[in-house]
C-alpha cells in the first residue's frame, strides 16, 4: 500500500495552497467552481454541490496562430521558395526605376546670401548655455531629492551640465564662422570654396553606387562635370519577372528598350548633376559631358556620346516628376547623336 500525503493550506479567502508528493498547486474558487493551477497545467473545476455532478478542463491551451501553421507546414513539406523569386523581381523593378529617376532627387539649394550675412554674437549665450540655465533656474528639489540628500548632487550636475552647453555652443560658433567664411568666399566666385563646397556636400555618392563617376572642373569661366559611365551592366540586358507559378523568368531584353532605357539613364543622369551643381553652386549654366563606349560605331570606341550645356533658367519651370529626359536634353544647347536602333554614336564636345 502506498502511503498518500496531502495537505491543504488557507492563505486568503478562496485561496489554497495543496501539497503533496507530486508537488504544490494552487486552487482558487470555492465549493463549486474553482481553478486549479500547478506544474501539469490550468484546470477549470465545475461542479453541483452534493449531486455528484462535475466537469474538469484544462485551460490556457490555444489554437496556433495561422503564421506558425504556415510555418510549420513550409518545413513538413517545402515548397518551391518564390519569397526569394519575388525579392529579385522587386529588386530588379526597382533599379530600372532608379536609372529613369536619377533626375528627381537633388539636394536643397544654398542659400549662400544668408549664410554671408548671418550676424554672429559671440558676446551673448548660446542656444545650448541659455537651455542649461533655464533648466537650472526651473530646478525645484523634489521629496526624493531632500530625502536622500541629493540636492547639492544635483544641482552640481545642472551647473557642469552649462559648462558642457558653453563647450557645444564654442564649437558651434566656430562652425558658424567658418560657414559664413565660406558663403563669402562662394560669392566671390572663389573657385577653391566652391570646390569645398562640393566636396563637403558629395551630391554625386549615388551616381556613383549605379557604378558611374563624375568630375567636376571648375578652372574655366563655367563649372565643366564629366559623367563616366564605368560599367554598362549598370543598365541591365534582361528582364526579370515572375510566372504563374511564381517563379523566376528571365528573358533578354528587346535591343530598342535596351536602348532606350539606356539613354534614359544617360540624360536623367546629366539633369541630375546639373541640379546638385545649381543647388550647390552661384553659377548661371553648366557644361556636363558624358563618356562611354559608343554603340552605334563600327568598331564601337569609347569617347563623348552627349555633351549638353545647361542654364539655370532652363531648369525653371519643369516638373522634374513628368518630364521625359531624353526630350529635354534636346531643348538644350547639346550635342548628341542616338539612333534608335542602334544607340549613341560619338561626338564632339561643347565648348
Amino acid at each position: 500500500m502506498g502511503l498518500r500525503f496531502r495537505k491543504r493550506v488557507k492563505i486568503a479567502p478562496g485561496v489554497h495552497v495543496n501539497l503533496g508528493k507530486r508537488g504544490a498547486s494552487l486552487s482558487v474558487g470555492g465549493r463549486g467552481a474553482s481553478v486549479n493551477v500547478s506544474k501539469r497545467g490550468t484546470y477549470a473545476n465545475v461542479g453541483i454541490p452534493g449531486t455528484g455532478i462535475s466537469y474538469r478542463e484544462k485551460i490556457g491551451s490555444r489554437s496556433k496562430r495561422p503564421q506558425r501553421v504556415a510555418y510549420e507546414k513550409v518545413n513538413r513539406a517545402p515548397a518551391p521558395d518564390t519569397s526569394v523569386n519575388q525579392l529579385e523581381v522587386e529588386r530588379y523593378n526597382a533599379h530600372v526605376e532608379m536609372l529613369t529617376s536619377v533626375h528627381r532627387e537633388s539636394a536643397e539649394a544654398v542659400g549662400w546670401t544668408a549664410l554671408a550675412n548671418r550676424s554672429i554674437d559671440p558676446t551673448t549665450d548660446g542656444p545650448a548655455v541659455t537651455e542649461a540655465k533655464r533648466q537650472l533656474a526651473a530646478y525645484k528639489p523634489t521629496w526624493r531629492d531632500r530625502l536622500f540628500n541629493r540636492v547639492e548632487a544635483r544641482q552640481r550636475q545642472l551647473n557642469e551640465a552649462i559648462t558642457k552647453a558653453a563647450e557645444d555652443d564654442k564649437r558651434s560658433l566656430v562652425k558658424l564662422r567658418n560657414e559664413k567664411e565660406l558663403a563669402r568666399r562662394v560669392l566671390s566666385g572663389e573657385r577653391s570654396a566652391w570646390q569645398e563646397a562640393l566636396d563637403q556636400s558629395d551630391p554625386f555618392e549615388d551616381i556613383r553606387a549605379l557604378g558611374s563617376k563624375v568630375d567636376v572642373d571648375l578652372s574655366s569661366g563655367e563649372p565643366v562635370a564629366s559623367l563616366m559611365i564605368g560599367d554598362r551592366e549598370v543598365v541591365p540586358t534582361v528582364v526579370k519577372s515572375l510566372t504563374s507559378t511564381g517563379k523566376l523568368s528571365v528573358k533578354n531584353m528587346a535591343k530598342k528598350r535596351y536602348l532606350l532605357l539606356y539613354q534614359d539613364y544617360v540624360c536623367s543622369t546629366a539633369i541630375r548633376i546639373a541640379r546638385e551643381l545649381f543647388a550647390l553652386l552661384p553659377a548661371d549654366q553648366v557644361l556636363i559631358h558624358v563618356y562611354d563606349v559608343s554603340q552605334a560605331d563600327e568598331p564601337p570606341i569609347r569617347g563623348c556620346i552627349l555633351s549638353v550645356r545647361i542654364r539655370r533658367a532652363d531648369l525653371e519651370g519643369l516638373d522634374f516628376e513628368w518630364i521625359d529626359c531624353s526630350d529635354t536634353i534636346e531643348t538644350f544647347e547639346h550635342n548628341m547623336k542616338y539612333l534608335k536602333t542602334k544607340g549613341f554614336r560619338v561626338v564632339e564636345e561643347l565648348v
